[in-house]
């Protein structure tokens, strides 16, 4: 009896879990993105572009940056409906030589958290 019971529970959080996968998602461009040669000291940006593929409304809540040569720019709590796209400026002060890599953490309701990266290399 007790089998039954745990079992019926199981399958019951897993189907309210299989029935929540319509909640909030995101799609992402240019989530991996590839500099090339970059000079060293002349700053340099890209764009990184966030499309909600749910059926709801979402609010970009935060981006964060993973070291202080990368700046994101964006509209906190900016929203937008299924099917809309925003936009977020990541800022390098290019002050590497060498190979590089770097990520942002973008944090937007429904708790997605999503760390896009980029790398390049760092010449005189």
């Amino acid at each position: 009896m007790k089998f039954w019971r745990l079992l019926i529970a199981f399958l019951a959080i897993s189907l309210s879990t299989m029935a929540q996968d319509n909640s909030a998602k995101v799609s992402i461009k240019n989530e991996t993105y590839d500099m090339g040669k970059v000079t060293y000291g002349k700053p340099v940006e890209y764009w990184v572009e966030v499309t909600n593929t749910s059926n709801e409304t979402l609010k970009l809540e935060g981006v964060r940056a993973g070291c202080g040569c990368t700046t994101p720019d964006f509209t906190p709590n900016q929203e937008f409906k299924p099917g809309e796209t925003i936009k977020i400026k990541i800022n390098f002060n290019s002050s590497v030589l060498g190979k590089f890599t770097r990520f942002t953490d973008i944090f937007i309701s429904g708790g997605i958290v999503k760390q896009t990266s980029f790398t390049g290399e760092g010449i005189k």
